[in-house]
């Protein structure tokens, strides 16, 4: 089975765990992570209070670019995260647990860098209030992924044909959140 197969199940099994949490009368908050932002990474996600010291999020990051023929970046991330927050939620510490799901291709001339993953890891982030409903909350999570990895240069044929090498499948560890995100809370 694919690696890209699996992704499409493990985001499957995400959309049907929170579309099976109520949200009424729960506290929401939309968020966006300003360092993707940045690196022109269009990204958006949802944080859902289940408790006064716990929360779900989800988030999606979506890069198409083919800047020229020298350069392009198109990469694709879910991130699914249970944070459990020191004080209340939403507010201050949290530490929590993420699972991903990655697909990215990055080139640069003839040199590439293909990765597709699924991973899991732990997080760490705290939340700084900045208004009733805006916060800031810098954040970083390490784990480990499984997948396949392609990195070099395409190699040619005698005709001058493109041949890329064996996508070299295994456990790696991965950055599974990194950033400060822009949180805007709902209710």
């Amino acid at each position: 089975m694919k690696i890209n197969l699996k992704i499409r199940y493990i985001l499957v099994v995400i959309f049907m765990i929170a579309a099976g949490k109520t949200v009424n009368a729960q506290r929401l908050a939309l968020t966006t992570n300003l360092f993707e932002d940045a690196i022109a990474t269009p990204n958006l996600g949802i944080d859902v209070v289940l408790a006064d010291k716990q929360s779900l999020s989800f988030d999606a990051s979506f890069a198409p670019y083919k800047i020229s023929e020298v350069f392009h970046n198109k990469c694709m991330t879910y991130r699914l995260g249970y944070k459990y927050w020191l004080t209340q939620a939403l507010y201050g510490h949290y530490v929590g647990v993420d699972l991903v799901a990655n697909s990215s291709d990055i080139g640069l001339a003839k040199w590439h860098f293909k990765d597709e993953y699924i991973g899991v890891g732990a997080s760490y982030g705290y939340a700084f209030i900045i208004s009733k409903r805006l916060n800031l909350v810098p954040h970083i999570g390490l784990g480990v992924s499984f997948g396949n990895r392609y990195e070099g240069h395409d190699h040619m044929t005698e005709n001058g044909d493109p041949v890329e090498a064996q996508a070299k499948m295994g456990v790696r560890p991965i950055i599974t959140r990194f950033g400060v995100t822009l949180q805007y809370v709902l209710n």
